[in-house]
């Protein structure tokens, strides 16, 4: 299972130190107004974590960002530690962009991939495993995943 995005809006690797999960709009994609994260401040990092990602939703709004709910039907993101994750974005769902991402724990490499194909807001804004335009699904480590990291950490020499 192949993950093609690792760098931030800012150019920084997600896996790098002082990286993580981040609950702020412009955090992961440069003006795509979604954010996920496990704390509900939108400045604080979980460097516990990193996300690669397929594809990212876009939201667009002249007001306001809304913050989610604290999301506690995971899944099994639980199985790799996350027992909350909150979203925050802008109101409106851009058309044709859908949310395809993987969570990985930098300790050890494992992963959960989350997929939202959900046409509202309403989808992102609340990721409950019970919705029907969620999935959530542990990795199994024979199926990756692959990202950017491990290839360099394999061409390092650090992973065979």
């Amino acid at each position: 299972m192949k993950f093609t995005n690792i760098k931030l809006a800012d150019g920084t690797s997600g896996a790098r130190p002082g990286q993580g999960l981040k609950r702020n709009l412009d955090y992961y994609v440069e003006d795509s107004e979604y954010g996920v994260g496990t704390c509900a401040d939108s400045s604080t990092v979980d460097e516990d974590y990193y996300i690669v990602w397929n594809s990212w939703p876009e939201f667009n709004d002249s007001g306001g960002a809304a913050d989610g709910t604290k999301s506690t039907d995971l899944g099994d993101l639980t199985n790799i530690g996350i027992t909350t994750i909150t979203a925050r974005l802008k109101g409106n769902h851009v058309a044709d962009t859908c949310l395809d991402m993987a969570i990985i724990r930098k300790s050890d490499r494992r992963a959960v991939r989350v997929c939202i194909s959900g046409t509202n807001s309403c989808h992102y804004k609340n990721i409950q495993a019970s919705d029907s335009n969620t999935t959530i699904e542990e990795i199994d480590p024979k199926d990756g995943p692959w990202t950017p990291e491990i290839g360099r950490l394999v061409n390092m020499g650090y992973i065979g």
